[in-house]
């Protein structure tokens, strides 16, 4: 049975108040020995900040070429219906780093950019910070849906005697918000398009939930089972930008590419998600978060 021993940590602590992102590409003339240990040093602890490390699909195998996931893939584009599409911006390696305080955070992130900085080149520096209620800059709550206790477990880590066990499928997505345009919606047409009401953060029920919420098209069921994924999830930016940077961590990476197509319309009922009316994506990157013991496996040869 999976426990939280097994992964990364910091995957399950939670709210993270602060947050910072970090995707990058890594320079193709230097040795995968010099790469394992410029990552080694971005991931020594730093008090107070948790410090996440990824891996897209073409790293993985240039730095672990003896097995992968078995789901692992780059990030496509993708295109879906009305005119809604999701960029692929897919980058090497990427580092999480979370925490409460952001001067702690801010301590790690000049780690990991000190650690990298003759190894890789950076092509998403992005801050994150929690709201009260966690809320998103809507106004709504973010990731009510999300698994609680041990069922987070269930929906974030790959299971045992898969590749990658104790591991995690990861999504990135940075969405910018047209908050004017949401602004001027009424608050029930607000409530239409997230699937819940602002205040009480209830689900909206029967006839009252329309099938192009968000809520609609991400709450999915195959066959009796909910297809659940564990978001971490933060606002971003300041008073001209801002928006969402969206991570989820999945056992199995078709549970976040169905909700993707169904988002896009890309399904037999043809209905998109008319929150991509308020939001465009702007990036889109999977990535595979090995567990504990084989991030240390991998690091384990650096020079």
């Amino acid at each position: 049975m999976l426990s939280d021993a097994i992964c990364q940590a910091g995957l399950l602590e939670e709210p993270g108040r602060s947050a910072h992102y970090l995707e990058m590409n890594l320079h193709p003339d230097v040795s995968n020995e010099q790469i394992l240990a410029a990552l080694k040093t971005a991931v020594q602890p730093v008090s107070g900040a948790f410090i996440a490390l990824c891996f897209g699909s073409d790293a993985w195998d240039r730095l672990n070429p003896s097995w992968r996931p078995a789901q692992l893939q780059p990030f496509r584009q993708l295109d879906g219906k009305n005119g809604y599409s999701m960029p692929a911006t897919q980058s090497d390696v990427y580092f999480w780093i979370h925490g409460e305080d952001q001067g702690d955070i801010m301590d790690a992130v000049l780690q990991v950019h000190e650690a990298m900085r003759d190894v890789a080149v950076c092509t998403l520096d992005l801050n994150g910070f929690k709201n009260r209620e966690a809320r998103d800059l809507t106004g709504f709550v973010d990731g009510t849906a999300n698994p609680k206790g041990d069922k987070r477990l269930d929906a974030a880590l790959i299971p045992e005697g898969e590749p990658g066990a104790g591991g995690s499928y990861v999504l990135t997505q940075r969405w910018q918000h047209h908050l004017q345009a949401f602004s001027h919606l009424s608050l029930h047409e607000q409530e239409q398009v997230i699937g819940r009401t602002k205040s009480g953060n209830v689900e909206l029920e029967g006839d009252a939930m329309p099938p192009t919420s968000h809520v609609s098209r991400t709450d999915v069921k195959i066959d009796g089972v909910g297809q659940k994924i564990y978001r971490r999830s933060t606002p971003y930016g300041g008073a001209d930008e801002h928006g969402l940077y969206f991570l989820a961590f999945a056992c199995d990476l078709k549970r976040i590419s169905i909700q993707l197509e169904r988002m896009l319309g890309n399904t037999d009922d043809g209905f998109s998600d008319y929150l991509m009316k308020y939001s465009t994506a702007k990036t889109g990157a999977y990535w595979f978060m090995p567990s504990r013991a084989d991030l240390e496996t991998l690091l384990a040869g650096a020079a």
